[in-house]
């Protein structure tokens, strides 16, 4: 996130719009959003169905949620290789240079990490009503809150705006 904001920044006095009234304005909104929140909550944000995947705190959407104060419950969690270490079926291999950032996860994995908030993204994968149905009835002590993936997964200006929002979606 502050990478994204130091980038609007840089943008901004490339073009001149530093010197004008909305975009200083716009900038400093950004850094003003940009102090990580202390955690409030804590979420499992799926990014896929079948299999079930997660996200990892080495990805934008995680340090998004970081700051409106919501930890990811995976953010310490690798991708393993083969499949059937990441489903804790085998021993892991080095993964080498393959993206470890988004590891496959069971329902008893998430139901042991204990999130008290499911976040259901609309985007890289369309929950259906099926799929939340699957997740309540795995985490029924969990709220879960459809987003737009947009406001996790958009960088870039767009996140001004989208901490803003899910920090009053999540109440965090």
């Amino acid at each position: 996130v502050e990478q994204g904001i130091a980038h609007l920044a840089r943008l901004a006095r490339i073009l001149g719009a530093m010197e004008t009234g909305p975009g200083r304005a716009l900038i400093q909104r950004g850094y003003q959003l940009a102090g990580a929140s202390a955690a409030s909550r804590r979420a499992f944000i799926p990014i896929w169905m079948d299999p079930l995947m997660t996200l990892n705190a080495d990805t934008f959407g995680s340090d998004v949620l970081a700051y409106v104060g919501v930890a990811n419950v995976f953010g310490d969690r690798l991708r393993l290789y083969p499949l059937a270490a990441d489903l804790g079926k085998s021993a892991p291999q080095d993964a080498g240079a393959r993206d470890v950032r988004y590891p496959r996860v069971t329902l008893d994995e998430v139901r042991a990490r204990n999130p008290d908030v499911v976040i259901l993204p609309d985007e890289p994968h369309a929950f259906s009503a099926d799929d939340e149905a699957v997740l309540r009835d795995a985490l029924p002590n969990a709220q879960i809150v459809r987003v737009s993936g947009k406001d996790l997964f958009w960088y870039g200006a767009w996140t001004i705006d989208a901490l803003d929002r899910l920090a009053a979606q999540l109440g965090a």
